[in-house]
Order: structure tokens, then C-alpha cells, then sequence
């Protein structure tokens, strides 16, 4: 029978589907994967780019109406709701039934986009991705209901003592932010995935939160800190590769399963990310002294 999967998201959910993906069409050769939007990350990727097909594709329903058509939903799985398994994982169990450890996945850049970015000097390069796609920004905070962006008294000063240790800094954000100067930034500034993937790939160290920086820095086995908010470092990161901080116990946040629960969950983790002095202070020495201890 042929099969086509429907794999939407961001981002950070199409790059952690990919090893499910692949050991399904090793084990369906037949199949076809439609992706939304972030299509290109998988551009080039030797077991699977030939069967996916972005949903805007011209003639794709007269391609797959006759498949048996899956959409597979990795927030809906036992293990993951229980913060129990990886995002990576729960594609797997969902796609495959298959609970056996999952790869990291990869990206597949040529030599043009790898070298495009032409961010290195004698400085170390330090990518920093402080706001998720939900944040919303005025000249004095930051505003993020799904509570995992820092906020902007840190981030200035997570900003302030990369400078003072004469690291340059590769901003990796596609908004404006009206209280950040870009001059204390590498002048580039991605336009796609495949562009903030390259950039990534060429920093020496990566400090972010829960957002698609994270999961593209474990591609290329970047060292790096990722500051934790209302999500669960079991579900969404890499506690055996990042450094973890404010790995705090939050309240679940069903999505996509229980609405208002859901919105319950923005109210009680909303101050999650909001450090006192002391340990906004604590949290920056761990990240400056991680990034002497790999680069």
C-alpha cells in the first residue's frame, strides 16, 4: 500500500521528525511525506528527499488522494505528554510504533551555503537565540505566552558580558527588536532555514532557548547553553549534549489536546523566565564559563 504522511509544525517539529521519517520510507519506499512550509530542511537529504513534497506543490492532491493518508501527531503520544520521551522519539512511536532509540538528525548543506554566512574572525562566534516565533516585543519587554523567551533585562545582560569577554555575537532572529543595537551584532541576519542553518553551523558556541536554534545547533553538535521556560527539557532538548538552566518544574502545557488547559498552563508558567539579580548573575558566569570549557 502506499502511504503519505502529513508532517506540519515548525520548524523545531520537522527537524526532529526526520529519523522517524527515514526509517519509514526505508521500510515503505512507496511513500510520500507532505511538510508545510519548512520544506527545505530537508532539502538534500539523501533517504528521504525524493519523497517529500512541500503542500503548496501544484497537482499534489491528484498525487496522494488514492495513498492511505496519515497525519501523525507527536504531542498526542502516551510517553510524550508524560515528559517521559524526546520530541524525536514520540515521532518515532507515532510514525513507526517503534520505541527503539532514535538518531539526531541531520542537515544536509553544500559547500556554497556552509561557507555563504563568512562570519569567522580571530574572535570566537557565540549564535544566540533569545525570543521564540510567539514573542512579541516594545521598547521595554518582551511578551511570550508560551513562556519560553527571555526576557529583555537578561537578555541585556547576557548581551553586555559576551561583549566584555570580546566574543562577537550572531543574532538569530527574524523580528525586530526595538530595544537590542544591532551594532553589537555580526552583520548577518538570516532570511530561511537553510540560511540560519549555515550561520549555525559556523558559530563556535550557541546559547538559546526552546526554539529551532537549539535542535539545528545538536545537528552540527554545537556545545551550548539552552535557557529552559515553560517547556520540559525531557520533551524538547538535549540535557546529555546542552548545558540546561532554569530546568525548573513547569506545568505541562497541553497543545493541541486541551484548550483551556492550555491556557491555564500560559498563566501559572507566565514569570517563568523572570531571574532575580542574583540568579540572572548566576545563570550568565555558568554560560560564560561553558563556553571557556569547549572553545
Amino acid at each position: 500500500m502506499k502511504f503519505t504522511l502529513l508532517i506540519d509544525g515548525g520548524l523545531g517539529r520537522i527537524l526532529t521528525s526526520i529519523p522517524a521519517l527515514e526509517q519509514f520510507v526505508l521500510d515503505n519506499p512507496d511513500s510520500i511525506i507532505v511538510t508545510y512550509f519548512w520544506t527545505p530542511i530537508i532539502w538534500g537529504n539523501p533517504k528521504i528527499s525524493n519523497q517529500v513534497i512541500d503542500n503548496n506543490t501544484k497537482g499534489l492532491f491528484e498525487l496522494i488522494k488514492h495513498s492511505k493518508i496519515i497525519k501523525p501527531e507527536p504531542y498526542f503520544n502516551t510517553n510524550y505528554i508524560n515528559s517521559k520521551t524526546h520530541l524525536s522519539q514520540a515521532w518515532n512511536e507515532v510514525v513507526n510504533f517503534k520505541e527503539t532509540d532514535i538518531q539526531v538528525p541531520k542537515i544536509f548543506l553544500s559547500k556554497f551555503e556552509l561557507n555563504a554566512p563568512n562570519i569567522k574572525n580571530n574572535r570566537p562566534v557565540i549564535g544566540l537565540q533569545p525570543f521564540g516565533s510567539t514573542a512579541s516585543f516594545s521598547p521595554n519587554e518582551v511578551t511570550d505566552s508560551s513562556g519560553r523567551s527571555l526576557n529583555k533585562e537578561f537578555t541585556e545582560q547576557l548581551i553586555k558580558r559576551l561583549k566584555q569577554e570580546n566574543f562577537d555575537i550572531l543574532l538569530l532572529t527574524d523580528k525586530s527588536i526595538p530595544f537590542l543595537d544591532s551594532s553589537d551584532f555580526i552583520n548577518y541576519w538570516p532570511e530561511n532555514c537553510r540560511w540560519m542553518s549555515a550561520a549555525i553551523a559556523n558559530v563556535d558556541y550557541f546559547i538559546g532557548i526552546d526554539s529551532a536554534g537549539q535542535h539545528i545547533a545538536r545537528c552540527f553538535n554545537k556545545p551550548g547553553t539552552v535557557i529552559m521556560g515553560g517547556t520540559s527539557a525531557v520533551n524538547v532538548t538535549y540535557p546529555d549534549h546542552f548545558q540546561i538552566l532554569n530546568n525548573l518544574p513547569c506545568t505541562y502545557h497541553p497543545y493541541r489536546i486541551a484548550e483551556f488547559d492550555a491556557y491555564l498552563a500560559e498563566l501559572i508558567n507566565s514569570n517563568i523566565m523572570e531571574f532575580d539579580t542574583a540568579t540572572s548573575q548566576s545563570y550568565i558566569d555558568s554560560i560564560i564559563q561553558d563556553i571557556k570549557d569547549h572553545i
